[in-house]
């Protein structure tokens, strides 16, 4: 399937011009304040007085829309020890994790259809609607079903395209192609809404049904 495209969200939003309390954040990011407590819990903000400049970098992402194809979207939470089986130390997100520690964290393992999430190619890692990773994906590595469970989990392989530091800044892979790095960019200059009854969510064109 081609890569995704998307349209920009032109609304602006007014400057704030002082340290935030919990409750302005949250109302200023148009987000609960249990979704608030996550992006700080996991190093996108500070703790309250949150410095304004911070909120402004996130209150400034428009919503994304994507026009055609479909996004594979993982919502995920603040980092939290991962299952002793899995050989890694965490799931979950925190700015200060290193690029393998993210790696690791997002790539799986989840219930997901496989051959869809490598069809639309592109994975973008989120908390509370930020998108803190995205992720060129290239194939299903491994595949396993955990005791008492029925759904098979997966875990795939993929290049990291970028993803967002303690500052609320995003950096982008310097050796991606310039097709990947155009959308990579699109997307982590937005936000995302995605719905499903799991982390694993797929946005398509408004008006698309989408099965999850």
């Amino acid at each position: 399937m081609p890569l995704p495209t998307f349209a920009p969200d032109g609304r602006a939003r007014p400057q704030a011009r002082s340290g935030l309390s919990r409750s302005q954040v949250a109302s200023r990011l148009e987000l609960s304040l249990g979704s608030t407590d996550k992006l700080i819990e996991a190093g996108l903000l500070q703790p309250p007085p949150t410095p304004v400049e911070q909120v402004e970098k996130l209150s400034a992402l428009g919503r994304l829309t994507v026009t055609s194809g479909e996004l594979t979207v993982l919502r995920t939470a603040p980092r939290r020890a991962a299952y002793p089986d899995e050989g890694r130390d965490w799931i979950g997100y925190h700015a200060d994790m290193t690029d393998r520690e993210v790696d690791r964290a997002s790539l799986g393992w989840w219930r997901s259809d496989p051959s869809r999430v490598v069809d639309n190619r592109l994975l973008v890692v989120t908390i509370a609607t930020i998108p803190v990773a995205v992720y060129e994906i290239t194939a299903r590595e491994s595949f396993k079903t955990r005791p008492g469970e029925d759904a098979t989990r997966h875990l795939y392989a993929g290049n990291l395209l970028g993803r967002r530091t303690r500052t609320g800044d995003a950096y982008l892979s310097p050796t991606a192609s310039d097709e990947l790095l155009s959308r990579a960019e699109q997307i982590m200059a937005s936000r995302l809404v995605a719905a499903a009854g799991g982390p694993v969510a797929y946005l398509g064109p408004i008006g698309a049904t989408i099965q999850v």
